[in-house]
Formats: structure tokens, C-alpha cells, sequence
């Protein structure tokens, strides 16, 4: 029996999942290397199921699947005759995200907790 085309392509992730996917290609200016740093995150999730339904007494069955990549740059290795140096890469959007998501729940706490000192 021959495996699906899904599970077929699901085979070739080892491949991809090397160095080269983390660290990009270096770039020489003057006596200075720069190399990009990046996160690489692989998911995937499958699923199936039968039944039959009492009744009209007719089975059925399913299954489905899917997945993603996810890469983000992290850093910046530069070399230089003066050494090497790892800068980070922040990601002031996900800082913001998650200042907003804390003070919404903090807002949130003490919101309720102040309904049930008064009585509500």
C-alpha cells in the first residue's frame, strides 16, 4: 500500500529542517560578515473518524489534516577584525502585544474584584 501524497510530503521535512534554515547566507561588506539568525517552527496535526448513525444505520468517516511554518529573524552574527558580536532582533510588535494582553487582564481582575467587594 502506498503511503498518501500528504504523508509523502510529510518525509521531506528532515530535509528542510538543517542549518540553512536558521542561518541565512553571510554578507561581506569591507572587512566585516554579517550573518541572519532566524527561528524556524514546524507544525502539523492529523485527524480521522468513523461512526454510524443508529438511526438510518449508514456509516461515514472522515480525515483531515494540515500544518504550517513559522520563521522569524532573532539575531545578526557580525564578524569584524574587532571580534564577533550577536546582535537580537526585538520584536517590539509581540513586546506590545503582550504589555496590551497583560493590562487587559489586569483591568479585567481587578474590575471583578471590585463588583464582588461592593455586593454584585
Amino acid at each position: 500500500m502506498q503511503p498518501a501524497p500528504t504523508l509523502r510530503a510529510l518525509e521531506s521535512i528532515p530535509d528542510h529542517a538543517t542549518v540553512a534554515a536558521c542561518f541565512g547566507t553571510p554578507t561581506t561588506a569591507g572587512d566585516r560578515t554579517v550573518i541572519p539568525v532566524a527561528e524556524v517552527y514546524y507544525g502539523f496535526g492529523f485527524g480521522w473518524g468513523s461512526g454510524s448513525d443508529a438511526q438510518t444505520t449508514s456509516e461515514g468517516g472522515g480525515a483531515g489534516g494540515g500544518g504550517g511554518v513559522r520563521t522569524r529573524g532573532v539575531a545578526v552574527v557580525e564578524l569584524s577584525p574587532d571580534g564577533v558580536r550577536v546582535i537580537p532582533i526585538r520584536d517590539y510588535t509581540s513586546i506590545a502585544l503582550a504589555a496590551l494582553t497583560f493590562a487587559s487582564a489586569a483591568t479585567l481582575i481587578v474590575a471583578r474584584t471590585l463588583v464582588k467587594l461592593r455586593g454584585g
